[in-house]
Order: structure tokens, then C-alpha cells, then sequence
């Protein structure tokens, strides 16, 4: 809570101007219950309506200058809150930008946004509410307490008991609490999760007819929310009715009390009803106070949830004095590499030696789940190797500033990610000072600007969420699009022409030959096409490299690579008829595993 309480200094002023409304406001209800005395004495009991007007004038300007400060208070307290709540969401997406791949692979994107939005506003109305209006009620209580002494002693201490067993009892019932708002919290996030999970894959879930399943799913988390707000709710009001007592006793108390002195003559008629509504105002604050102590259980847990995610140390970030390496020229070199992710139990990469000269292409061939993958994400330096080093230009990746080394390695994924944006903004992603010729040249050479033209409007066409509205080729030219606009000296194609079909991929390949020239390629690809002309070919295997050499070399050695490119030759060759009798009948092994 003092780390949160630190994004207040920023705003200091705007924190002391409510400070100042705070005491004003105090004061102001401090003034009615004086005027209410002495209209009791002065006028009611002495008999004297002539000072009345004055009285009643008084109490209107109170009124007024109160509900001005009112307003005041009101309108900064929350203009506190949301200059506070975008620090700390900007704060928050900051340092998630910061975090690298290894962070995204253990943990839900669900929760994520829980942190970003239910618990950032959690913290919103503890800062600009909870602890401002807390804050008043404090001084309130304060301000009531002084003036019950100055009036009497006798009041002020009948007062004191039941505030101070109430401050004790909200204070017990806070610490029990934090852990069932901890709870809340964290179920809230797991339903936030799964909600993500299902609207993120809801064509899967479509497709595979799982609406019943991932409803089910969803019904679970929610009844557990159900059931841990409803316990919470337990326990608060089964203390309530004893919290709620104290006030009304403590008020029976006082006219008992005050009755009896008024008779013996201690004090005066005025002074009952002032301290009656001294006391009135305090416990009043005290309640608002106990209610805001209640609520700051909620925000604890969302500080702790906030925290953690800016205390996630960032593993992969530039060094303090990154090495000057100017434009690189693209000399890649993986020395003695190992590579395990965190969650794994075995390496994604062994012992991985291998040279990739500048300007030349090299291809990356194996099996879904070889390394090839993982081994041009080293480049980027989007991880670290376990053992060994990785160097751009003879320089270890770690040296260089993560950001310039970026900069020049344009990527093309397997999925061809899309921003929902312009197609226009999507291809001028790495470069957004490119010019509309500059984006169009680039849309040329991927073959995506004969289709683009074809758009409603054209370059300035919004796309969906991640492309929706292109199909996977598309996509996959766009992405290229914006890879060949970076001009970058590293350029990685990650199974980027999986999802066009052959004529199309016949005019990428020529395309993509000429932007090749004088840079160093990366190609992953599981069609042998798309491999067979780059300078050298390395075959993975579970994370070892197998096999290294030109096509022709490679198809001589009668290994993996040579067995893998038969298979397609022959695949292509025969018709789908020849396949299909070929092969045996395809309902006998899921019968087998129903039945089983």
C-alpha cells in the first residue's frame, strides 16, 4: 500500500488542495452544531426569536460555502483517481511490453486483462475515494472529538468507548477480510481467463461443436465467484447489526446522561443536542471509515496482483553500454548453442553450431516441434540461450542494443499476424514514416497490392482483430508486405507460404528472390519448394541439427531430407482416388477409439 500511495507524488498539488477541502469541510460541519446550541440557549430557552434571522443566515452561508466545497472535492477527487489510474495502467502496459516471450508462455491472457482493468480500477477507488474520503473521515472525527471536550468532558468520554470498540471490531473484521477478497480476486481473474480463452478460439469452439463444454466451463467459474461473494457477504453482515448497534446505544446513552446533568444543571439544553449531533457526525465517520477499511481488503489483494506484474523482472533487455555496431551486415553465428524453455523437460535446441555468412540464405527443415522455430527467435533475441552464444556481425546478440538489432531482422510468421488497423497501417508497421508509394512498391513484390486494389477502400480498408476478413494467404502477403517495407539485413520467413496456393507461391518465391539479394535469409518451410534454392539446408531433429548441406549434396546423402522430398514428389503425383485406395479404411481407427 506505501508503493501504491507512491503514485501520488506526481499529483502532490492536487493532493493538497484536497487536503485543504478536507479541513474546510470538517470545519463547516462543525459550525452547525454551534449554531443549533445557541439557537437552543439563546433563543429557544432564553426566548429571544430577535436572533433568530441572524442564526438561520448563519446556517444558510454554512450551507452554501459547504456544498461549494463539496462540489470541489467531488470533482478533483475524481480527476485524482483517473490521472492516477492512467499512470498505473501505463505503468502496467509498459512494462508489459518490456516483458519478454517467456513471460507469455506461462501465463492466460485473461488474466492479464484482469490485472490491467478490474484491479487497476480497484486501485482507482481505493486512491481517489477510500483513501481521500477516509482521509476526511479521520479529520472529522477528529474535529468532532476537540469540539466534544471543549464542550464537555463528561459527552467526550462517552463518546470515546463505543468509537474506539468499533475502530477495534472493523479493524478484526478487515484483517479476516483480505484472504476471502484475495480469493475473489483470483477467481475472477481464472473466469476472465477462461472468457478469453473461449471468444479468442470461438471458431474452434464452433467448429468442433464445444459451446456445451466451454459454457459448462465458464458456469463453474462463475458459480465459484457466486459462492465466494456470497460468503463475504456472509460475514459482513453478521457483524453488521453489532456495528450498526454501537451508535444507537452510544445516542441512548447520551440523552440519559444529559438528561440527568440538565437537571442537576451541569449543562445547559444546547449542549445535549450539540453533543448528540457532534457524536451524530462522528460515528457517522466512523461507520464510513469502517465500511472504507472493509473495501481496502479488495484493494490490497489488487495492489499485491498489480505489483507482482510490475516486479516481474524483465529478462531480456539491452545492456546498460550495448556495443556500437552501426548497420549490421547479417553474418549470423550460433556457437555451442543450448536452449531449454522454462517449462519444459527436455531442450528445445542441443549443442547448435552453426554460420550463416552475410548476404547468403540458409533453409531450416525438420518435423513440427524440431527447434526451427526456437532457433530463429535466438537471432531476435527474443530469448536467451541456456549455454552458448549467438552473434550478429561477431558481436554476441546480448551486447547489442535489443532495439536497433530488431530493427534490422524483419519477420514473417507462420500465422501472419494482423493489427486491427488499415491494411495500409499493417504494412507500414516497422516503418510509419513510409510513404504511400514506398507501402505499394512493398504490396507489389509480396503480390498483395492486385487484391488489396480490389478492396472497398483500397490501402485504408479496416481489417478485424488479427485479419479477420482476409483469408490466410492474404494475410500471410500482407505480413510479407511489412517485412519487405523494414528492408531489414536479417530477414526470417517462418513458414510464411503455408496458407497460399501454388501459383501464388510461385510469384512470392520470385518476388522474395530478388529481396533476398545481398541479405541474409532465414527460410523455414515444410514445402521442399520453397528450401531447395537457398545457399545451404540444415535438417533438425529434435533439436539437433542432423544433416547440412546445398539440395543437391543432401539429396545424394539418402537421409531424412531426401526421404521427406520423395514423400511430396510422390504425394503430388498420384490423384486423391489413388491415395484414398490406398490407404486403409479411414472410420475403423476412430471406431476403434470410440469403442475403446
Amino acid at each position: 500500500m506505501r508503493r501504491l500511495l507512491g503514485f501520488l507524488k506526481p499529483h502532490w498539488r492536487l493532493v493538497l488542495w484536497l487536503a485543504v477541502l478536507n479541513l474546510a469541510l470538517a470545519g463547516f460541519m462543525t459550525i452547525a452544531p454551534i449554531i443549533i446550541k445557541a439557537i437552543v440557549d439563546n433563543v429557544i430557552t432564553s426566548k429571544e426569536l430577535s436572533l433568530l434571522p441572524g442564526y438561520i443566515a448563519i446556517l444558510i452561508s454554512v450551507s452554501l460555502f459547504r456544498a461549494t466545497a463539496q462540489y470541489f472535492y467531488g470533482r478533483d477527487r475524481e480527476r485524482l483517481g483517473q490521472v492516477v489510474i492512467t499512470d498505473i495502467r501505463t505503468a502496467l502496459y509498459k512494462k508489459l511490453l518490456a516483458l519478454s516471450y517467456g513471460f507469455y508462455d506461462n501465463e492466460q491472457t485473461g488474466r492479464i486483462m484482469s490485472r490491467i482493468t478490474s484491479d487497476v480500477e480497484s486501485t482507482r477507488v481505493f486512491l481517489a475515494f477510500i483513501l481521500i474520503d477516509s482521509a476526511l473521515q479521520v479529520t472529522v472525527i477528529v474535529v468532532m472529538l476537540i469540539s466534544l471536550i471543549k464542550l464537555d468532558t463528561t459527552m467526550a468520554m462517552i463518546a470515546i468507548v463505543p468509537t474506539v470498540i468499533s475502530g477495534i471490531t472493523l479493524y478484526v473484521f478487515y484483517q479476516r477480510w483480505r484472504s476471502i477478497n484475495r480469493q475473489i480476486q483470483e477467481q475472477n481473474a481464472v473466469a476472465s481467463g477462461v472468457l478469453q480463452d473461449s471468444l479468442s478460439g470461438i471458431k474452434v469452439v464452433k467448429s468442433f461443436a464445444q459451446e456445451p463444454q466451454e459454457q459448462d466451463k465458464y458456469e463453474t467459474a462463475a458459480k465459484e465467484q457466486r459462492r465466494l461473494n456470497v460468503l463475504a457477504n456472509h460475514r459482513w453482515y453478521t457483524r453488521y447489526p453489532f456495528i450498526a448497534a454501537v451508535p444507537r446505544l452510544m445516542q441512548l446513552t447520551l440523552i440519559v446522561v444529559g438528561g440527568y446533568q440538565i437537571i442537576n444543571g451541569s449543562i445547559t439544553l444546547g449542549t445535549l443536542v450539540a453533543s448528540i449531533s457532534f457524536t451524530g457526525l462522528m460515528l457517522g465517520a466512523a461507520n464510513a471509515l469502517g465500511t472504507q477499511l472493509t473495501a481496502l481488503g479488495q484493494t490490497s489483494t489488487a495492489a499485491v496482483r498489480i505489483f507482482e506484474m510490475l516486479d516481474e523482472p524483465v529478462r531480456i533487455k539491452s545492456p546498460e553500454r550495448p556495443v556500437k555496431s552501426g548497420e549490421i551486415r547479417g553474418d549470423v553465428r550460433f556457437d555451442k548453442v543450448n536452449f531449454k524453455y522454462a517449462t519444459a523437460k527436455a531442450p528445445a535446441l542441443k549443442d547448435i553450431n552453426l554460420h550463416v555468412p552475410a548476404g547468403t540464405s540458409l533453409a531450416l527443415v525438420g518435423a513440427t516441434g524440431s527447434g526451427k522455430t526456437t532457433l530463429v527467435h535466438l537471432i531476435g533475441r527474443f530469448y536467451d540461450p541456456t549455454t552458448g552464444s549467438v552473434m550478429v556481425d561477431g558481436h554476441d546478440v546480448r551486447t547489442l542494443d535489443l532495439t536497433e538489432l530488431r530493427r534490422q531482422i524483419g519477420i514473417v510468421a507462420q500465422d501472419g499476424l494482423l493489427f486491427s488497423a488499415t491494411i495500409g497501417d499493417n504494412i507500414a508497421l516497422g516503418r510509419p514514416d513510409a510513404t504511400q508509394e514506398d507501402i505499394e512498391h512493398a504490396a507489389r513484390m509480396a503480390q498483395a497490392h492486385e487484391f488489396i486494389s480490389k478492396l472497398p477502400e483500397g490501402y485504408s480498408t479496416m481489417i478485424g482483430e488479427r485479419g479477420v476478413g482476409l483469408s490466410g494467404g492474404q494475410r500471410q502477403r500482407v505480413a510479407i508486405a511489412r517485412a519487405i517495407l523494414l528492408n531489414p539485413r536479417i530477414l526470417i520467413m517462418d513458414d510464411s507460404m503455408s496458407a497460399v496456393d501454388a501459383e501464388t507461391e510461385r510469384l512470392l518465391q520470385d518476388a522474395i528472390g530478388s529481396v533476398m539479394r545481398g541479405r541474409t535469409t532465414i527460410l523455414i518451410a515444410h514445402r521442399m519448394s520453397t528450401v531447395q534454392k537457398a545457399d545451404n539446408i540444415i535438417v533438425l531433429r529434435d533439436g539437433e541439427i542432423v544433416e547440412e548441406g546445398a539440395h543437391e549434396a543432401l539429396m545424394r546423402s539418402g537421409g531424412y531430407y531426401q526421404n521427406v522430398l520423395e514423400l511430396q514428389r510422390m504425394t503430388a503425383a498420384e490423384s486423391m482416388a489413388d491415395v484414398l485406395n490406398r490407404a486403409p479404411d479411414p472410420i475403423q481407427p476412430f471406431t476403434a477409439y470410440s469403442q475403446s
